[in-house]
């Protein structure tokens, strides 16, 4: 991914060389907007610093489109672009966009939903050039936010979302060129998320950037995720200008994540990674056709069924299985609304390729990314779905946990909760709850031990959930319009791809319960979501 450095800043120049099928050897040169020290957006020591991997696209004056990518120098301001895909270019005009994933046509893009940044510095900045000859001038497409946090005690943020009172991601057309470019009103969310890669302390001041549309916004929301899900939010007091090609910086101190559970997140926390911690939600995620209201099951055993049969665009129902990717983001797939049901798997891959994962430039197409959760904080960002990693160090890998029913490092247990089967999964920390029976066969998955073993009223199930526990139900399976298997198989997906068919899960039968399950992506999953 192209990182962009806030610094001090002048023009940056570097060589393209292309190449394509016909070995034309045509040589763009390009050169960044340049900065100034009254705000504009600068790059390090004058440069846009490129990386291994970067793709720009090129249009000519013919529509046909070709996309360069880095092929040497990365990680300098001066470097090749050799051919990658497309067409042959013609002599003549050219406009070119970078980076190129966020093109979708020879004057429209799609800004992403989520911005996903190791450490809060600045990546994949949109710009777009327009040029009479093979000398291309990139002009930024939008402004930058300088988010400047400090803590009132030690704090990790894991991600900073913004919610303001216009669309600031998804497609929109270009129009203009230089430094009169503009983007039209986008056709997205008004929700768009700094995602980070490692939690970043701020103990100390520590600066993030995002990149926004230009404008003036009159409501501007700014909730930021510790590490563990524990949330801040901040609201301005005064319109949010953003110029295009310049930075605002917006200073919070003082900041405190002591405050109670976000809406609609379970108490227990879980490791997912080594240093990595999540809530989960308070039930599997549902979906209402005819209103698009996304929210999540009242109690963490309930599941639909077999009213999953009555999936379709307009069903005023409820349905909780999902295709994999069908978070309603067009993600390029074919199938990638939650009323999907084809039963063609090639149909589900996010960008056209079965490579893409629900991560990186495809994270809107993961469910608790794209879309707000009406009884879960109500806006875009905040939740996702584990990956098959995570899943798998939940179930097998997490040590240090807490003695659950003579089980040390218990992890979890086949159970059946208020007459529904399922797993029970506990916390990294657990007091199981007295006068409530001890969990038995905890980290038993032999065939032996069905759920029934561990029976559990609703009463104490409450009782058991306040101490932390968490409970996936055996919601089924549905392929097209047919369900089947509920309360018999549990299958929740992950946001990882498997192969060019699947995509991973973790499924469970009464007396099984296997971390490295994949199969078609085509079918209809549970879903459960967490925040951290």
């Amino acid at each position: 991914m192209r990182k962009v450095f806030i610094l001090a800043a002048a023009a940056a120049t570097m060589l393209m060389a292309s190449c394509s099928k016909e070995a034309e050897n045509k040589v763009f040169k390009a050169e960044a907007e340049a900065a100034a020290e009254s705000g504009k957006v600068a790059y390090s020591g004058g440069s846009l610093l490129w990386q291994a991997g970067d793709e720009v696209s090129i249009y000519d004056g013919s529509s046909n489109s070709a996309v360069y990518a880095v092929a040497s120098g990365d990680g300098t301001s001066r470097c090749e672009f050799a051919y990658s895909s497309g067409s042959a270019l013609d002599a003549g005009s050219y406009t070119a966009v970078s980076p190129a994933a966020i093109r979708t046509g020879v004057s429209t893009i799609s800004l992403p939903a989520t911005q996903s940044s190791a450490d809060g510095s600045l990546t994949g900045l949109p710009m777009y050039a327009v040029s009479s000859s093979e000398n291309l001038k990139f002009y930024n497409l939008c402004g930058v936010v300088r988010f400047r946090l400090s803590a009132s005690s030690d704090a990790s943020v894991r991600s900073i979302a913004v919610t303001t009172n216009a669309n600031t991601n998804g497609a929109a057309t270009i129009s203009g060129s230089g430094t009169s470019v503009t983007l039209g009103t986008l056709g997205g969310t008004a929700t768009t998320t700094l995602s980070l890669g490692t939690a970043q302390g701020i103990a100390s001041a520590k600066d993030f950037y995002m990149y926004l549309p230009a404008g003036s916004y009159s409501s501007f929301v700014i909730t930021m995720t510790a590490e563990g899900g524990a949330s801040c939010t901040k609201t301005a007091n005064s319109a949010i200008v953003i110029e295009r090609g310049k930075i605002t910086t917006i200073t919070l101190s003082g900041l405190s994540f002591g405050g109670g559970l976000p809406e609609g997140a379970l108490s227990g926390v879980f490791s997912v990674a080594s240093g990595r911690t999540v809530h989960f939600s308070q039930g599997n995620l549902q979906y209402q056709a005819s209103t698009g209201t996304w929210r999540f099951a009242t109690n963490q055993y309930d599941c639909i069924g077999n009213s999953n049969s009555s999936i379709s665009s307009t069903n005023s129902g409820w349905i909780d299985l999902f295709g994999w990717g069908t978070s309603g983001w067009n993600s390029g797939a074919n199938c990638y609304q939650p009323w999907s049901t084809s039963t063609n798997y090639a149909d589900y891959y996010p960008g056209g390729a079965y490579t893409n994962s629900l991560t990186g430039s495809y994270a809107n197409a993961d469910w608790g990314v794209n879309n707000a959760i009406s009884n879960g904080g109500n806006a875009a960002g905040l939740w996702r779905t584990l990956t098959h990693d995570e899943w798998s160090y939940l179930f097998n890998s997490r040590t240090g946990c807490s003695t659950v029913g003579g089980t040390s490092n218990g992890r979890y247990a086949l159970a059946q909760v208020n007459g529904v089967g399922g797993v029970i999964v506990f916390p990294d920390s657990y007091t199981h709850p007295s006068g409530v029976a001890a969990p038995q066969n905890v980290n038993n998955d032999s065939p032996s031990q069905s759920w029934g073993n561990n029976s559990y009223s609703a009463s104490d199930w409450g009782s058991m959930q306040t101490a932390g526990a968490v409970f996936l139900p055996a919601a089924g399976n549905r392929n097209g319009s047919s369900v089947y298997d509920v309360g018999s198989n549990g299958l929740y997906w992950s946001s990882s791809y498997y192969t060019s068919y699947g995509a991973w899960y973790v499924s469970f039968l009464s007396g099984d319960l296997f971390t490295e399950s994949a199969h078609y992506r085509s079918y209809g999953r549970s879903v459960r979501l967490v925040r951290g």
